[in-house]
């Protein structure tokens, strides 16, 4: 299956809302919560600053401020005014409007100057960016020597029973957001097409991780190789 490109934001807040409530409750939310608990565990040093890339309505960058419990400060920024509308008042729900802050911005010409975060998370934006590679740049350079980074997205499905596995999960969602739920997976990347494009790119240090669904780009260990074998 060829790689089908998909728009890069939600513009209108009534479609912006539609989204949040589809995908602010259920299994999702717990995949929010298992992707902080991972950026956790990669490590944020006191008073240091978190970016969530493409945060949409905010869901993985208030559960990443809900674990800092204040030792960190998060930005979300996103292309969207409408989806940070919605980003600010589901903080604000949850008490946590002073730890998270919303930029609307472009993430191949970020508004922050070089080396200013201590980490860069991204989750399901990827697929959306016209220009990766140059969004991978971008990173590099708004992150601090050493800094760390978890851009994860969905992956494009060739295999049978992967792809009978998100017919069986597109059911449980509601029809009109079907739509929207393949179109994220035609649009998104496979595995060696997203190695050479990061190979390109400045980033240093990585190392690309792929599931049954997913794929991963993060800032590796000592003891990781430059890529993972694939399964």
């Amino acid at each position: 299956m060829n790689r089908i490109p998909e728009s890069e934001s939600i513009a209108d807040l009534k479609d912006a809302r539609r989204f949040n409530e589809v995908m602010g409750k259920g299994l999702v939310q717990d995949e929010y919560r298992r992707l902080a608990v991972e950026v956790m565990n990669m490590g944020i040093p006191n008073g240091g600053r978190v970016l969530d890339l493409g945060t949409g309505t905010g869901f993985v960058a208030m559960e990443v401020a809900a674990l800092l419990n204040g030792s960190a400060h998060v930005v979300g920024l996103d292309l969207s005014q409408a989806m940070l509308a919605i980003a600010g008042e589901n903080a604000s729900r949850r008490g946590l409007e002073q730890h998270i802050s919303w930029q609307q911005g472009d993430g191949k010409d970020m508004p922050f100057p070089d080396d200013h975060f201590d980490f860069v998370l991204s989750s399901g934006s990827l697929h959306h960016w016209d220009n990766p590679l140059a969004i991978f740049n971008e990173v590099d350079r708004v992150l601090k020597p050493g800094g760390g980074f978890l851009i994860r997205d969905s992956k494009r499905l060739h295999r049978p029973l992967a792809r009978f596995t998100a017919w069986l999960i597109g059911l449980t969602l509601p029809a009109d957001f079907r739509v929207h739920y393949w179109g994220s997976i035609r649009s998104s990347y496979q595995y060696d097409e997203l190695e050479q494009i990061v190979q390109r790119s400045r980033l240093q240090n990585w190392v690309i991780v792929e599931d049954f669904f997913d794929l991963a780009v993060k800032s590796r260990s000592p003891n990781q190789n430059k890529t993972k074998p694939r399964s």
